[in-house]
């Protein structure tokens, strides 16, 4: 239903389904995702809590509160839920885990260590393209061009449009000299996310690359 856009219509289910089965912490963590969904923070965190009231080591309810403690800004608490999944009994659980990790590194600028995690979870699955770009892009904010540039290709070879890999190859590339690729790179981004920041930021490049001719 969330697919779909149904989170009121999942939201009434999963009241009546708590009422009928009290005890399944998969209930409440359900309801969560869809509070979450809405973006209503307090009574998604609410849920989780709940869940894990009915089952401690449920790795899939710290997940998920920890991804809306990183929504409301409380990334000390999310990154406690983060770890508690690791710390937990092996599960399939480790790789969001690890996911959600090093995107809450970046939130903190902590670029060593959100490297450190997206090298986990390729770890688990060395197909995960998510996990690919933002290797990349924590690459980028390392200087370490090379090795961003390789992950941020192979994402592009799956998906042409992603904005944020095809503008933070482009960064890679002018920090390799080849700045005439990389403007071609700054059009993609520019194209296919107009209205994104990583878009943005492509087209007052290609603007200021447009601009200096004129002025010079």
């Amino acid at each position: 239903m969330l697919r779909e856009g149904r989170a009121d219509e999942a939201i009434a289910i999963l009241m009546r389904a708590r009422q009928s089965s009290p005890r399944d912490p998969a209930v409440p963590n359900a309801l969560g995702l869809a509070l979450l969904y809405k973006k209503d923070y307090a009574a998604a965190e609410k849920a989780f809590t709940d869940s894990l009231k009915l089952k401690p080591d449920f790795g899939e309810a710290h997940n998920n509160r920890g991804v809306c403690y990183m929504e409301m800004g409380r990334l000390d608490e999310a990154e406690r839920d983060f770890q508690a999944v690791l710390d937990g009994p092996p599960s399939t659980d480790r790789l969001n885990a690890y996911m959600n990790l090093g995107l809450l590194y970046e939130k903190k600028q902590q670029w060593v260590d959100a490297e450190r995690q997206f090298n986990l979870a390729l770890s688990e699955d060395a197909t995960l393209l998510r996990a690919k770009r933002e290797r990349g892009i924590t690459r980028v904010k390392l200087e370490n061009f090379r090795d961003a540039l390789d992950d941020l290709l192979t994402v592009l070879k799956e998906d042409p449009r992603d904005v944020a890999a095809n503008y933070n190859a482009a960064l890679c590339l002018i920090a390799a000299g080849r700045r005439d690729l990389a403007l071609k790179y700054m059009e993609r981004a520019a194209l296919a996310g107009p209205e994104t920041e990583d878009g943005r930021r492509a087209k007052r490049f290609l603007g200021s690359e447009q601009a200096g001719p004129e002025g010079s």
